[in-house]
């Protein structure tokens, strides 16, 4: 009795064991795992990232110290960003620097505090570009701000409450209480 009592306590013992694994690692269903919508899907350190347009010409570069793209809303934010464009994909043709910045799906990038933007080309009439807040459309290279804004340029330094304009065809236009201050050069 004791010999067949023990022997039907090993078979259960066995079929539960059996069934725990069976269970564990045969049975067990693949659960796909949604990514967390606070979090970033991936972020990056020190980098850069180059842009072609359709003909293969390198329309722009952004260098970062930190990067965060956000899947869900699918959304780039960088810290300390740099964009370079440039001119036929190969002269630098403008640096804009700020604090931070926020690149949409719709190629819209919106640069905030101590915003610098700089021309690079030789003979240029603008040098620079001094705001707390500009929007550039990448595709088109139009942008915006509709904060105080400072350009110096050769002989003079003009400041209104809003800018527009293009850095393709170099053209900018302060709007709003605007104020300039003009220096004649000897001849």
């Amino acid at each position: 009795m004791m010999q067949r009592l023990s022997m039907l306590v090993l078979i259960v013992l066995c079929a539960l064991t059996g069934y725990y694994l069976l269970s564990q690692h045969v049975w067990e269903r693949a659960v796909q795992v949604e990514p967390d919508a606070e979090k970033p899907l991936f972020t990056g350190e020190q980098i850069k990232t180059v842009q072609y347009n359709a003909d293969g010409i390198r329309s722009y570069t952004v260098d970062a110290e930190h990067l965060e793209h956000y899947a869900n809303i699918d959304e780039t934010h960088f810290n300390e960003p740099v964009l370079w464009t440039y001119h036929n994909g190969k002269d630098e043709e403008w640096r804009i620097s700020a604090n931070y910045a926020v690149l949409s799906d719709k190629h819209i990038l919106t640069m905030t505090g101590k915003v610098r933007i700089f021309n690079l080309l030789p003979n240029a009439q603008i040098h620079s570009v001094a705001t707390e807040t500009v929007t550039l459309d990448l595709t088109t290279r139009d942008f915006w701000s509709d904060r105080p804004t400072t350009i110096t340029g050769v002989g003079f330094q003009t400041e209104g409450q809003r800018v527009k304009g293009n850095f393709g065809n170099h053209q900018m236009e302060l709007l709003n209480d605007v104020k300039g201050r003009y220096e004649t050069t000897p001849r």
